[in-house]
């Protein structure tokens, strides 16, 4: 089988990972991976600490070129290395896949907009939504009308209700993936999606997710 981690962070875009790309590549390619997901965040909260003097679009520069980093070690150790972001909206949090650099700058807007606004220009541009961590907390609120999925989150300094984001998976038929919301060195290989084929893009990715051929494993599938 192989393993791939489908939500980790690097530092400094993600402002409260500890890693930076090149790190946490070498530290999944150790513990035996053989693809990651690079999702930093998407948030005002994170772009205001990249300072007030980038423009939203260096700040989204910002965060593609911390992927094509990370991306070129992978290259060079032999990992495979792919990109999404997670948008940090109203207290939700979502994991966007299909985004480019071009997608990412086209609204300045987007933190401020509804959901129903949200949705639309996602979809518009053939966006795969994720929820992550949906009860985070008790603070985040799925939107099952407004995702693709759910994710089940194993970061180990949340509470993340996981077996409630299974219940309304269920309830709504919508296909579940897994991330181990990885930050910090200790977050390394404490969850895995684990496939017969390689993930070598996206798309497959997705493909997978959808056909539910993915085992979600923290240790024993889930």
């Amino acid at each position: 089988m192989y393993k791939t981690e489908a939500h980790l962070h690097t530092y400094p875009v993600s402002s409260c990972a500890q890693l930076t790309p090149v790190e946490q590549v070498r530290l999944f390619k150790e513990a035996g991976y053989d693809t990651v997901i690079v999702s930093d965040h998407f948030s005002p909260h994170h772009f205001k600490k990249l300072g007030e003097h980038l423009t939203f679009a260096e700040k989204v520069d910002k965060l593609c070129d911390a992927y094509l980093e990370a991306k070129a070690e992978g290259d060079r150790i032999g990992l495979t290395v792919l990109f999404s972001v997670e948008l940090s909206f109203h207290k939700n949090h979502y994991l966007l896949y299909g985004v480019t650099r071009e997608f990412l700058k086209l609204r300045e807007d987007i933190f401020d907009i509804d959901i129903d606004e949200l949705y639309a220009h996602l979809k518009a541009h053939g966006i795969t939504i994720i929820q992550a961590h949906s009860h985070r907390a008790e603070k985040c609120v799925p939107h099952p009308h407004h995702v693709d999925g759910f994710e089940i989150n194993f970061n180990l300094r949340k509470d993340n209700y996981n077996e409630r984001t299974v219940k309304v998976a269920k309830e709504y038929d919508l296909p579940l993936t897994i991330g181990s919301d990885a930050h910090r060195p200790e977050d390394v290989g404490i969850s895995a999606t684990l496939s017969e084929e390689k993930i070598e893009s996206i798309e497959q990715y997705l493909r997978l997710v959808f056909e539910r051929k993915l085992i979600l494993s923290v240790g024993t599938e889930l």
